[in-house]
């Protein structure tokens, strides 16, 4: 696997020169050698001296001095064991991503090795020259260019994280991964919380100092901007916290350029659009294909469709074999001193429409709050949803994420298939709330339709769809729940598919 990525074809043969050795020894990560020392070891694996390393050559070599890669301690090494077991398949467009991950991977790794020098220098310095001298500078970890993936849905880059972040050693770089939804979601309470013991204060300060003890580097699923206030914050929280030392790594569905496309006073978030940019490195993992929709799914017993009397006992009768029969009562979560009402509840099962969910208005915590709860939910009434429907489609959405995210499984009853739920019928004209809306911002609503126009559901319900498929998998139904366990019902109900 590794040598084929990097041998060049001679003669129908494939061979390495020095130069992709020495790319291979830096993207590998196995060490950081000046030319000579690697030419060196070149020419001591170039057994027959012909300036290039054969296949045999190679294999000869390569397990005696790669410990650390056989044993999958990096992100490459851990995505050439799975291609070799198998378990997926190469795709190159990952592996350029993937290309990225290793950088920062691999500068976060000499970061550590330089604090760790820096420590036992400063250890060792005393008496009357610790008087005298000044001490060296310490490393800085805001020298680390950070990552920005963006690519279509099911394409990996989640999976490229996943990599990624596992072999990031916690216990020398702080790390923590986070949705981006849930993050700012934590901000806003952060800071809302800081104002009401501190009137005078703006709560960023206090923000960032907890954020900057905590992360070293911080990774984010799904990064998107829809919501003003995030996108009015955003510029100051992250220079404040790239000052600090904060290395950032995320993916998302759509490229900088394209963040908070439309949104309310754009022209105030775009500075921060180039600061990320600076940054970041802003990668696009362009690959056609969506993983996604390549395993089996079970549409006939997760998701039914469309919406009449059949479909509603299917989904009734799924839900007896999940609950074993169990009675269900309505109960309510707390979310921020509020009560979110569940219609009927039982043993982690959770029973709504999708009136319950989405044309009420719940929020993003809300919605955390549930998938965090139960493992399993039922939804009943899934309606084909339009732009003049996009307040009710964008909650469906934050909904479909959270659920995925805390891999809560997802039985339904809906209108039509998930592709084409959403529509974008509807364009035409603006609706009463947006003109209103449009005055009370000083916008000119003539002018800029495309603010309401509801761009952003449209592109982001693609994700949604690209998630429910998934959720239709027997091997997503297999996935454990963030925090619950299943239920022997469940687990009877899953082996029976």
């Amino acid at each position: 696997m590794v040598y084929h990525r990097y041998a060049e074809e001679r003669q129908g043969e494939g061979r390495i020169t020095f130069d992709q050795f020495k790319v291979m020894v830096k993207q590998t990560g196995l060490g950081d050698f000046g030319e000579g020392s690697l030419l060196q070891v070149f020419n001591q694996v170039d057994k027959d001296k012909n300036g290039t390393i054969e296949k045999s050559e190679f294999l000869h070599w390569w397990p005696s001095v790669c410990q650390s890669y056989q044993h999958a301690s990096n992100p490459m090494a851990a995505y050439d064991v799975l291609v070799s077991s198998e378990e997926i398949r190469r795709d190159d467009k990952q592996w350029e991503a993937l290309l990225e991950f290793q950088r920062v991977f691999n500068q976060l790794k000499a970061h550590v090795k330089k604090v760790e020098a820096y420590e036992q220098q400063t250890s060792s310095r005393g008496g009357l020259l610790s008087m005298f001298s000044t001490p060296p500078p310490a490393p800085h970890i805001s020298d680390i260019r950070g990552l920005y993936v963006h690519g279509g849905v099911g394409c990996g880059k989640s999976f490229m994280m996943d990599l990624f972040f596992d072999k990031i050693d916690g216990s020398k770089i702080k790390k923590r991964r986070v949705h981006f939804n849930a993050f700012m979601l934590e901000v806003h309470e952060s800071i809302h919380n800081t104002k009401k013991n501190n009137p005078k204060s703006d709560g960023i300060e206090e923000v960032v100092a907890k954020i900057s003890n905590e992360v070293q580097l911080l990774c984010f699923d799904e990064f998107q901007v829809t919501d003003i206030a995030d996108a009015m914050l955003l510029r100051r929280l992250f220079e404040n916290l790239f000052s600090k030392g904060l290395v950032m790594a995320a993916t998302s569905n759509r490229k900088p350029d394209d963040l908070y496309e439309h949104g309310l006073r754009r022209e105030s978030f775009v500075p921060f659009i180039k600061f990320l940019k600076q940054k970041c490195v802003v990668h696009s993992l362009d690959s056609e294909t969506d993983y996604r929709k390549e395993n089996v799914r079970l549409a006939e017993t997760t998701y039914f469709h469309p919406l009449n009397a059949s479909t509603e006992k299917q989904l009734m009768h799924t839900l007896e074999a999940i609950t074993g029969g169990k009675p269900m009562l309505p109960t309510n979560l707390t979310v921020f001193g509020r009560d979110v009402p569940i219609r009927a509840a039982c043993d982690g099962v959770a029973s709504c429409t999708f009136d319950d969910l989405c044309r009420k208005p719940l929020s993003t915590a809300d919605y955390g709050a549930i998938a965090r709860n139960y493992h399993t939910i039922f939804v009943s009434g899934i309606p084909s949803m339009t732009i003049s429907e996009r307040t009710e489609a964008r909650r469906f959405i934050y909904l479909i994420d959270e659920l995925y995210e805390n891999k809560v499984k997802l039985i339904c009853t809906a209108a039509s298939l998930p592709d084409v739920l959403f529509s974008g019928k509807g364009l035409e004209g603006i609706l009463a709330v947006d003109l209103e809306a449009a005055d009370a911002l000083g916008v000119d609503a003539s002018k800029d339709t495309s603010l309401f126009n509801g761009s952003d559901e449209v592109f982001a319900f693609g994700r949604a769809v690209s998630r429910i498929n998934e959720m239709q998998t027997k091997e997503y139904l297999q996935l454990p729940h963030s925090k619950l366990q299943a239920t022997e019902a469940y687990n009877s109900w899953l082996n029976s598919l």
